[in-house]
C-alpha cells in the first residue's frame, strides 16, 4: 500500500537521504526545508505520515506539531532530532496530557526505524 509522507528537514543531505529511500519503498513522499512549504504541502496531500526535524530555519518541529497534530488528524508524526536538548524538549511534550500522539527518534534515524513507522501507519489507513 502506497503511503504519503511529508517530510520535513532543512539539511538537504538528510532530506535526500530520508525522502530518497521512502520513495524507493513505493511511498509518495513531499520533501518541504521548512515549515512554510510543509504546512501547504500537508494541507494539499493530506499525508498519513509527517516525519519532521525539530530544529528548522523557520521555526520549531515540535511546536509545529502540537499545534497542528489536531488540525490535521488524518497523519501520524514522527519527531527526530541529533541536538539532546531539542530531543528532551520534545519527549517532554509527549507526557503533556494534552499532547497529541507522535513520536520521537534521534537523529540519525535508521530506515528500519522508518520502515516500522511507515508500515503502523498504512496498517492504521487500511484499518
Amino acid at each position: 500500500m502506497t503511503v504519503t509522507v511529508v517530510v520535513i528537514e532543512d539539511e538537504a543531505a538528510t532530506l535526500e537521504l530520508i525522502a530518497g529511500y521512502l520513495a524507493r519503498g513505493g511511498n509518495r513522499v513531499q520533501g518541504c526545508t521548512n515549515l512554510a512549504d510543509a504546512e501547504r504541502a500537508i494541507i494539499n496531500l493530506r499525508p498519513e505520515v509527517i516525519i519532521s526535524d525539530v530544529a528548522l530555519p523557520d521555526g520549531n518541529g515540535a511546536a509545529f506539531c502540537m499545534e497542528n497534530a489536531r488540525r490535521f488528524p488524518f497523519a501520524k508524526w514522527l519527531l527526530m532530532s541529533g541536538r539532546t536538548d531539542m530531543l528532551r524538549q520534545s519527549r517532554s511534550l509527549v507526557k503533556q496530557p494534552d499532547a497529541p500522539p507522535f513520536s520521537v527518534f534521534d537523529k540519525p534515524v535508521s530506515m528500519r526505524a522508518l520502515d516500522d513507522f511507515i508500515r503502523l501507519a498504512s496498517q492504521v489507513k487500511a484499518a
